[in-house]
């Protein structure tokens, strides 16, 4: 999947309802309540929980009939239904009615805050989409035994990518967007470190790729110089540090052995694998099995990305993180149910059955640690970067096409270093100040 902020274009929510009944069991979690929308902040009774109606057994005994609506995108529904199955199949004192509707990650936000009357109780989203729906009311806090297994069992850039102001707003679920470096072991004996040695070994007709006309990309080499997105979702790119990355930017796009491609980045870099004009570039999971068929899998080599030469040191490049998460909705009329189904969806159990299905990166630390997972090529590679790598959390939406049109003008290989910093202080001014 391609980053969170431009992948899937609104879906039409496909809806159906699907009822999992079943009779008791002694599996309920007693520390599922709520408390000013905390959800499992505290211990909820054994009474009513918010369900909408009630039916019986073939015993005759009286149980509690909940209604949840789940939002996932198109490629999610088999899964969430087998999932959500097997979630009734172990709580079978009570009788689930699921509805499920087809919205993808990166229209969650919008899609909730278009209708949120209409909004479904669990969904999952990109945690870039975290700060405005908080800011908007529209994610239940998590709490209680929740909050600590989720602290517990997941790697910390996924549980930081959740939280705001040490407030936990989501289950992390994968942790697979990023980018990495992708290399042919046919011309590279060892992985390169640094992006020296990766030029090294290009000619004119041999080149590295990277799409610099993408902010997404950009921002990596502000990252990497030590400039940051702040809380207040400001940057401060025209700084002596900012001037530092324009500049390494700047001379890589002079280099004859670079190539960005543009519009076309993703398949391109593909078929120049495989005619071999294409020797290493920088990308993300999505691309690995194509590559793979392009160069065979014993020719797919990946690795963190290079060090960059800054203020004449090598710097090791950072970029950033995504991860997908499950939300549940703050305005639920069965928020203990919600949480409950959100933490089963996330659990590790379920994010080992995304990756063997579905080849999607665990942020569940056990999970992660399975030797199927470890053997993936590219979420091992993408693993060593995220050590490396910054949530975009902070990322102000008047970022994106304002980082793109700079880099769009670096590619054309024309700018000088001394145009640099006035393209900086208005790439800033751009940012910090959307409204002007």
């Amino acid at each position: 999947m391609k980053r969170f902020f431009s992948m899937i274009t609104a879906c039409a929510l496909v809806v159906s309802a699907i009822a999992f009944t079943g009779c008791g069991n002694g599996n309920n979690d007693n520390n599922n309540g709520t408390d000013s929308g905390n959800v499992g902040a505290g211990d909820s009774s054994s009474g009513d929980s918010g369900s909408d109606d009630s039916g019986q057994d073939n015993g005759n005994t009286t149980k509690d009939s909940v209604n949840l609506k789940i939002w996932g995108a198109q490629d999610d529904q088999a899964l969430l239904r087998e999932m959500c199955e097997e979630f009734a199949a172990a709580n079978k004192d009570k009788t689930y009615n699921f509805t499920f509707g087809v919205v993808g990650e990166g229209d969650a936000k919008k899609t909730f805050l278009d209708d949120p009357d209409a909004a479904a109780d669990i969904f999952s989203f990109s945690n870039d989409q975290l700060a405005d729906l908080v800011s908007a009311g529209a994610l239940a806090q998590i709490g209680g035994s929740y909050k600590n297994a989720v602290e517990n069992d997941n790697g910390a850039g996924s549980v930081d990518a959740a939280t705001i102001d040490g407030k936990l707003y989501a289950f992390p679920a994968t942790a697979d967007n990023g980018y990495f470096l992708y290399y042919n072991k046919a011309v590279f004996d060892k992985a390169p470190d640094t992006i020296d040695d990766i030029l090294e070994k290009c000619t004119d007709g041999k080149k590295f790729a990277m799409k610099i006309s993408d902010s997404w990309y950009v921002a990596s080499f502000f990252l990497t110089a030590g400039c940051t997105f702040s809380d207040d979702k400001k940057i401060d790119f025209n700084s002596p540090s900012g001037l530092d990355a324009a500049k390494a930017m700047n001379k890589l796009c002079k280099d004859s052995r670079f190539i960005n491609f543009g519009a076309d980045y993703d398949p391109s870099i593909v078929s120049g694998f495989g005619d071999g004009s294409i020797v290493a570039a920088v990308s993300g999971t999505w691309n690995a099995e194509k590559i793979a068929n392009e160069i065979g899998e014993e020719n797919l080599g990946a690795t963190k990305l290079p060090k960059i030469e800054l203020g004449g040191e090598y710097v090791q490049m950072k970029g950033f993180a995504g991860y997908k998460m499950i939300g549940v909705n703050a305005n639920s009329k069965n928020p203990q149910d919600a949480v409950k189904l959100a933490a089963w969806l996330t659990n590790e159990e379920n994010q080992l059955k995304r990756f063997n299905e579905r080849q999607i990166g665990p942020s569940n630390v056990a999970a992660a640690e399975n030797e199927a997972v470890k053997a993936n090529v590219a979420l091992a590679a993408l693993a060593e970067q995220l050590q490396y790598s910054v949530s975009q959390n902070n990322v102000p939406s008047s970022y994106w096409t304002a980082a793109e049109g700079f880099g769009t003008d670096l590619v054309s290989g024309k700018i000088s270093d001394d145009a640099l910093q006035g393209m900086l202080d208005t790439l800033v001014n751009t940012v910090n100040n959307p409204a002007l």
